[in-house]
């Protein structure tokens, strides 16, 4: 309650303080609004006479009694170009370029003295920071005496304010109100209130008279408008307020690269075949890239059906669409329709009720069909009203699904969610949020089973059969399915279920015909393997196999960041320095490194947190079809930080089972044997269990015996 209070009062106080200054520093821009006031009336009333043939003075658009003598530009054109040419002559004029180099020569002077004073000053200052940090201790996290006085000081000072501060803008951010009203006051008292009255005041009268003449006049004034609410500003004010503003034009334009590389990412993915196969050495972003891939493909497909619903509805646009969404999102409430099997079937089960009744309020929610009609025609088919009901109920099933479109043999996280107000939903996906979003979902997991048309690893699996849509991402696929030469061994007609017999193959040549919705499959396999070869060829051939050639360096879509990383990059490496050497000699917790540390960390992390926001890697890629008899076309996919880093998986996504393995040994890297000498000994080589070396006394063995 305390805080509540605080924060009024300090904002009564900003206010005051907004009005004090609207009344005395920029008193003249309020008068400059009443001026640009009645020069739009003048021009409406000029506009008017115009339109009706009368006969009426022109506006005093040119005349200011406020702006004065402010005269920012020559008054007229003519003297603007003899002021240009002026100009231009003084840059070739000898007279002038010695004044400019003895200007010139008098500041570097006096910078190489503050040079000359500062470099014995630092060397003196370090001198004696070593001499007093040399000594070494091992007082473990104890704070020096210089620390805790700062730490006393600061805990009563800074920190208490720091937070009060934190907390009250993060309260002002949900006060609208107030916000608009400081934003007023200081829009009339920069005079961009007067600005935008009178370009008004000029549009209508241009729009009268057609002066061009009177343009140059124009841009005169606008910029004593602009002088006349500056000037009163202070210029580290003003330069601050640039400073703001070319930051957040960088923040706009590295969101925008980002946007079009995921645009073209997506361009991308559209010409892919249903299945593609990833492929590359060891570290150069395989998962990474079909995971990218899965999650962009997951956005579309609902963009997709987005846009069937829309096309769709167009085909009778007087349908109450809303009231049939309602009663098709309470059949799936209640698990009337949980797939696009039993969409299909609630609908031919009202048409078939319709055909029986003939009643419009029971199955088509009082849509007047003699009125709008019962077909459409589109040139190349007539479609019926329950037609499109199909096609409709099958997009909004896809579209409103409360579940990941991503089914995989690894975890997926994806952050959209569903903003619904009771009427249409839509869907927020947005990959470069500000921040961690707040509402996650993670990939369904893969039950091979659902994929196999044939045998099953459990023979009454209740999942089998259920997969009719979605994004499959499946790494390390060679592995699960093998190839020719690993299934050499393998028969097809034994009991056990196996890659001959499971009909998985069958299932991705069909795949699409379960998924297809208004001629579109919402069905897509993305799959990484190290090699094309570890898959067998019957489902290789119908790939699009992309090999990865380079994953790139990190680069960054932030523009005109080199100065702040560079300095980045030296306040860090020296700090590294400082500290190594002093967390070498000393224990304890020093002013000096906290000091070091609370700045280094603050431009250190700005670093990381522009990186992690707006940096990428451009992947080069091959891409050829899955028989490889075909010409190779290079391709570039762009991998965002803040897309698929942000936790969306994880690289080691097998490693619990070598932690298994780990955890049932005594054993460790610490525990094992070590070689004694440069050369390994007989006995060295056997610990080995080598097939090699072992093979080789075996041999010997073998030769002794005979």
């Amino acid at each position: 309650m305390k805080k509540k209070i605080a924060f009024i009062f300090v904002n009564v106080i900003v206010t005051e303080i907004f009005i004090l200054l609207a009344c005395t520093v920029f008193r003249e821009s309020y008068m400059r609004f009443w001026e640009t006031l009645s020069r739009l009336g003048e021009s409406l009333q000029y506009l008017w006479c115009m339109l009706t043939g009368k006969v009426c003075e022109a506006p005093r658009l040119n005349q200011s009694y406020v702006l004065g003598n402010i005269h920012i530009l020559p008054q007229s054109f003519d003297g603007f170009i003899r002021n240009v040419k002026a100009y231009f002559s003084l840059l070739v004029n000898s007279a002038n370029l010695h004044s400019f180099g003895g200007q010139a020569g008098e500041r570097l002077t006096v910078l190489f003295a503050v040079v000359l004073i500062g470099i014995p000053l630092v060397i003196a200052l370090s001198f004696i920071l070593k001499a007093i940090y040399r000594k070494p201790n091992i007082r473990y996290d104890v704070d020096s005496v210089p620390l805790r006085i700062f730490k006393k000081i600061s805990g009563v000072t800074y920190q208490p304010i720091k937070r009060f501060m934190q907390e009250y803008f993060e309260g002002l951010k949900g006060n609208r109100k107030l916000k608009i009203a400081w934003l007023m006051i200081w829009l009339f008292n920069l005079n961009v209130v007067s600005i935008g009255t009178a370009f008004s005041a000029y549009y209508f009268y241009f729009a009268a008279s057609f002066d061009f003449g009177s343009i140059y006049r124009q841009i005169c004034m606008l910029l004593a408008d602009m002088y006349l609410g500056l000037n009163k500003i202070p210029w580290w004010v003003l330069l601050g307020a640039l400073l703001l503003l070319f930051n957040r034009w960088r923040h706009k334009k590295a969101f925008k690269r980002l946007y079009r590389m995921e645009a073209r990412n997506c361009g991308f993915i559209n010409e892919l075949p249903i299945v593609s196969m990833t492929c590359g050495s060891m570290g150069k972003k395989k998962t990474t890239v079909i995971t990218d891939m899965a999650l962009s493909q997951a956005v579309m497909f609902r963009q997709k059906a987005l846009e069937i619903l829309q096309k769709t509805d167009m085909k009778f646009p007087f349908f109450p669409w809303i009231a049939f969404e309602n009663e098709l999102k309470k059949c799936m409430e209640y698990r009337c329709v949980y797939n696009l099997a039993t969409a299909k079937e609630w609908v031919d089960k009202k048409r078939k009720r319709f055909e029986a009744h003939g009643n419009f309020m029971w199955q088509l929610y009082g849509y007047d069909g003699a009125r709008y009609g019962m077909t459409y025609m589109d040139e190349l088919k007539e479609e019926s009203i329950f037609d499109a009901l199909k096609t409709y109920a099958q997009g909004y099933f896809v579209y409103v699904v409360h579940s990941s479109l991503i089914v995989s043999n690894f975890s997926i996280r994806t952050d959209d969610f569903l903003a619904d107000q009771g009427n249409f939903p839509l869907w927020v996906n947005d990959f470069f949020p500000k921040g961690i979003a707040a509402n996650s979902r993670f990939a369904n997991i893969l039950d091979f089973d659902v994929l196999r048309l044939g045998k099953k690893v459990l023979e009454h699996n209740e999942r089998s059969g259920s997969f009719e849509f979605g994004v499959v991402a499946i790494t390390e696929v060679g592995k699960e399915r093998g190839n020719n030469l690993e299934l050499k061994e393998v028969k097809k007609s034994t009991e056990e279920t196996n890659q001959k017999n499971d009909l998985f193959n069958g299932w991705l040549k069909m795949c699409r015909h379960s998924a297809t919705i208004d001629n579109y499959p919402f069905i897509k396999v993305f799959t990484d393997e190290q090699r094309p070869a570890s898959w067998g060829a019957d489902a290789r051939d119908l790939c699009d196999i992309l090999t990865i050639i380079e994953s790139g360096e990190q680069r960054l879509a932030f523009p005109l960041y080199i100065f702040e990383e560079t300095i980045s990059d030296i306040l860090f490496s020296m700090f590294l320095r400082l500290y190594t050497d002093l967390r070498f000699l000393r224990g304890d917790n020093t002013l000096l490194i906290h000091i070091c540390k609370s700045v280094t960390s603050a431009v250190y992390k700005r670093n990381v947190r522009i990186y992690n926001r707006y940096g990428y890697c451009v992947a080069k890629i091959e891409k050829e079809r899955g028989t490889q008899d075909g010409k190779k076309e290079k391709k570039k996919y762009f991998l965002m930080n803040k897309k698929i880093y942000s936790r969306r998986f994880s690289t080691d996504c097998f490693s619990d089972y070598f932690n298994c393995l780990a955890k049932k040994t005594d054993v460790g890297i610490m525990d094992y044997m070590a070689y004694e000498t440069e050369k390994a000994s007989v006995e060295e080589l056997k610990m080995q269990n080598s097939y090699f070396i072992n093979s080789l006394y075996k041999e010997d063995a073998d030769f002794g015996s005979h």
